[in-house]
């Protein structure tokens, strides 16, 4: 008698088992939404701006299922490349297919042997618009060439700070990444760009801050990035002459840097507004204090001049 309860016992166990299963798997089924609404849940809630943030809640969310995992790793639109990385780059180039933005300023091995590796890679790359390169030493005129090539789509390329990057290897990337809005050669002290006899209609940001552009490079500017609504020329050896030949031809720009342009008065602001209505932001080469009357006349032109 005793075995047969204990068989019967075993029984039930096994029959409320399945239907607690049964009830999981309905309840799961009733509640199951597609990985497009959660993608959607997790944008809502990671809606931060602070890229080491969302990386953070990414993370997090990865360990949830193999489900969010998938999810979180189509939503993951950076990566940063450091030494170590290099044997795992085809593997995390496949495991993150919507990648936008690549930084390689924490790699300081062979820039070459890199970019070469991952122009080998049978990958679509041309999700990708943002490469922040800055203080890469090694980076070579043949290293830009790769860049252009691997890289076609770019819009924002970081190269401040690049010491060694030459004035060739620029103006090839300008050439044949058609759609670059945004170029940083902040303190690239070598930098003239005096051969950039060639149209750039998309360059809407220039930084050539601490470079050794002069006159003639603002007038190659105006000729050829006439799209330009910002441009800082922070601390570089240029004349009111120069600014004059941007201020004339770049008819959209917004912002100009001028802080520590020696050769350049403050007293030119007001012709540069008078010349470039569509200007909203002047930093003026050194600090000085306006009088009412210039104060009024910039706040008649809705432009902040410091």
């Amino acid at each position: 008698m005793k075995r047969k309860r204990t068989i019967s016992l075993n029984s039930s166990s096994i029959t409320t088992r399945s239907k607690t299963r049964a009830a999981a798997a309905a309840a799961a089924a009733k509640f199951y939404l597609p990985d497009d609404c959660w993608e959607s849940v997790f944008k809502f809630v990671i809606n931060d701006k602070s890229k080491f943030k969302n990386r953070r809640y990414l993370n997090s969310l990865s360990l949830v299922s193999k489900q969010f995992l998938s999810i979180t790793n189509s939503l993951n639109l950076s990566l940063t490349i450091y030494n170590g990385s290099r044997p795992f780059l085809r593997r995390l180039f496949q495991r993150f297919t919507n990648l936008t933005s690549l930084d390689l300023t924490w790699y300081d091995r062979d820039l070459n042997k890199l970019l070469c590796q991952i122009s080998r890679f049978p990958l679509n790359l041309t999700t990708l618009t943002s490469l922040t390169c800055s203080r890469v030493d090694s980076l070579r005129s043949g290293d830009m060439c790769l860049i252009a090539d691997c890289f076609p789509n770019l819009q924002l390329l970081d190269l401040s700070y690049c010491s060694y990057v030459s004035e060739e290897g620029i103006l090839q990337v300008l050439r044949r990444c058609c759609k670059l809005r945004h170029l940083n050669l902040a303190n690239c002290s070598k930098i003239e760009l005096h051969g950039m006899n060639f149209e750039v209609p998309n360059l809407e940001v220039l930084n050539l801050s601490r470079t050794s552009v002069d006159d003639e490079t603002l007038y190659m500017i105006s000729q050829s990035c006439r799209g330009l609504l910002q441009l800082l020329l922070r601390s570089c050896y240029v004349t009111e002459r120069g600014v004059n030949y941007v201020i004339e031809n770049c008819t959209q720009l917004r912002e100009i840097n001028l802080r520590g342009c020696c050769k350049v008065h403050a007293s030119f602001v007001a012709s540069m507004l008078l010349s470039r209505p569509s200007l909203r932001e002047i930093i003026v080469p050194s600090l000085r204090h306006f009088s009412v009357t210039e104060r009024e006349f910039f706040k008649r032109h809705i432009c902040l001049v410091y």
